[in-house]
């Protein structure tokens, strides 16, 4: 635990290095191009616009009308959409943090040879760096549902405590990822096949109900223990239905009641754990990195 708490304070001692490199990282995805650093703006823009419009025309048509109804009016465009894009973009942002955080010691091999600074720090400034674009996100995405006639309502003072969340879940899950990569080069292409099929295992694009119904034993069990269905279903319970009532919410697919406060410990728990029990990793795998990579 001394090793764990010294790390703590080393990052903490290098934090005007961590900023300095979340601004190069900014800066650097772009470089070259017309529009600079606007683009990191502009590319989630394009997202939320793809997502929260195109989906209405696109998987709201194709739905069934009882599944449509129960998310609001039956005739309303963007009730589907909006619910689908409120967990997407907190997965498109996992998913993309994920794969780049994986490959962070390798990336960065020349500096962590010639440098000495605490090496999880390369992992912790792309988690900030897509929690920054998560967040461009979420304000964009606020607007349209503002624009597309539907309310924002109290429950949106969660939404800061469940980005931070997210952040912690994705640095131990990188810093993992990114410790075992540095002894075995094949795990960024296992890791983009596992994102795949843990994302289609995860009810953000269909009900909730559906794998449950598909294995009738362990379905429910299944999805219960998948992290990112209790992640992206707080995102989708604040953002669409926007109703806090003590430590419930209401449904989106089922009438019946959603545990919120439950739910947001359970995942405030999963990821300090995971962050722990990675860090811990990390450490045991600290001195040999160097050479490894």
């Amino acid at each position: 635990m001394l090793k764990l708490f010294k790390l703590n304070t080393d990052l903490w001692n290098y934090r005007h290095l961590l900023w300095d490199l979340v601004k190069q990282d900014f800066r650097s995805r772009y470089a070259g191009s017309v529009l600079g650093v606007f683009w990191n703006i502009l590319q989630p823009a394009a997202q939320v616009f793809i997502f929260a419009v195109l989906l209405a025309k696109i998987i709201g048509a194709k739905l069934p009308a009882d599944a449509v109804a129960q998310l609001g009016n039956v005739n309303d465009p963007f009730a589907m959409s909006i619910y689908i894009c409120s967990g997407l973009l907190a997965w498109i942002t996992f998913n993309e943090t994920v794969m780049r955080t994986s490959t962070a010691f390798l990336a960065h091999r020349d500096l962590i040879k010639k440098v000495a600074f605490p090496h999880p720090l390369l992992v912790l400034y792309q988690v900030i760096s897509g929690i920054i674009t998560l967040a461009i996100m979420l304000v964009i995405f606020l607007a349209v549902i503002v624009a597309t006639g539907h309310c924002v309502g109290w429950s949106i003072v969660w939404l800061p405590v469940i980005v931070v969340i997210q952040a912690v879940f994705m640095f131990g899950i990188g810093l993992f990822l990114a410790s075992i990569t540095a002894y075995f080069r094949d795990m960024p292409q296992i890791i983009g096949i596992f994102l795949q099929l843990w994302f289609w295992l995860t009810p953000i694009v269909y009900p909730r109900d559906l794998i449950p119904r598909l294995m009738p034993k362990i379905g429910k069990i299944f999805v219960q223990i998948n992290p990112l269905y209790h992640l992206t279903n707080l995102y989708q319970n604040v953002l669409w239905k926007q109703i806090v009532w003590y430590d419930s919410l209401p449904n989106t697919f089922v009438p019946q009641q959603d545990q919120f406060l439950l739910k947001l410990v359970l995942m405030a728990g999963i990821s300090i754990v995971t962050a722990i029990l990675a860090t811990l990793f990390f450490l045991q795998l600290r001195e040999e990195l160097p050479d490894q990579i």
